[in-house]
C-alpha cells in the first residue's frame, strides 16, 4: 500500500513492459497474463519469469486453458495443472484461476488445483460471478485460507454498477474482495467511498 493511500492496487499486465511501467506509477502488485480478448490466458513461463527478474512488487499469474467459459474439461485441469507445476518455481505471490461447472464452483477441480499450486496464495478470478449460488460458493471457498481474495465485478461490466453485489460478497468472504471492472483512476474514489475495500484491479486503474 504506497503512502497516502488507504488502499492497495492490483494492475492487470500482459507484458514486461507494462508491468514495468505499472510498478513505476506505484502499482502493489501485478497480474500478469496474456490474450486479454479471452478475459485472459496463461502466460509462456519466458515471459513470467523475466518480470520476476525485473520487478520488485508482487507477482500474481494467471491460469486458463480454455479460451471460452470457466469450465475445465480433464485436458483443460490437466493442462492447468502442467502450468503451475512450471511456474512454481519462480519467486511469484501467487496464481490466478477459478473453474465453474453447471454454474457453480467446480469443487472437485478448484481442490487439485490448490493441491497443485500449495503453498501459494490463489485469487478466484471473476468466474466466481457466473455462479448462480454465489454465497454457498463463497462459503465454501472460506474454508480454503490458501484463497486469500476473490475478484468482482459484481456480475456487471462495470464495477460502479455492481457496487451492491460487490458489497454483498464482501460481506461473506473472509479473505479480500477485489472490485474490477473497467476502474479507473477517476472512478476509482467514487468506488472506494462505496466500497472501502483493500484491494482493486484494472487495466487502467493508475
Amino acid at each position: 500500500m504506497n503512502q497516502g493511500r488507504q488502499y492497495n492496487l492490483e494492475s492487470c499486465v500482459v507484458s514486461l513492459v507494462q508491468a514495468m511501467d505499472a510498478q513505476q506509477r506505484g502499482a502493489d502488485r501485478v497480474e500478469l497474463c496474456v490474450r486479454l480478448e479471452t478475459e485472459g490466458m496463461t502466460p509462456d513461463i519466458e515471459l513470467v519469469a523475466s518480470l520476476c527478474d525485473h520487478l520488485t512488487i508482487p507477482i500474481r499469474v494467471m491460469i486458463r486453458a480454455t479460451t471460452d467459459g470457466y469450465e475445465a474439461d480433464r485436458q483443460a485441469l490437466l493442462e492447468m495443472m502442467r502450468e503451475i507445476d512450471s511456474l512454481k518455481h519462480l519467486p511469484l505471490d501467487g496464481f490466478v484461476f477459478g473453474v465453474i461447472k453447471n454454474n457453480r464452483v467446480d469443487r472437485e477441480a478448484m481442490i487439485t488445483l490448490l493441491q497443485q499450486a500449495y503453498p501459494y496464495h490463489v485469487t478466484f478470478h471473476k468466474a466466481i460471478d457466473t455462479s448462480t449460488h454465489i454465497a454457498d460458493d463463497i462459503e465454501w471457498l472460506n474454508q480454503f485460507a490458501q484463497v486469500d481474495t476473490i475478484l468482482t465485478s459484481g456480475n456487471a461490466i462495470k464495477a460502479i454498477d455492481g457496487v451492491r453485489q460487490i458489497r454483498d460478497m464482501k460481506s461473506l468472504f473472509k479473505g479480500h474482495t477485489m472490485a474490477a471492472g473497467k476502474i479507473t483512476a477517476e472512478v476509482l474514489p467514487s468506488i472506494h467511498e462505496q466500497l472501502q475495500l483493500q484491494w482493486y484491479h484494472g487495466r487502467s486503474i493508475l
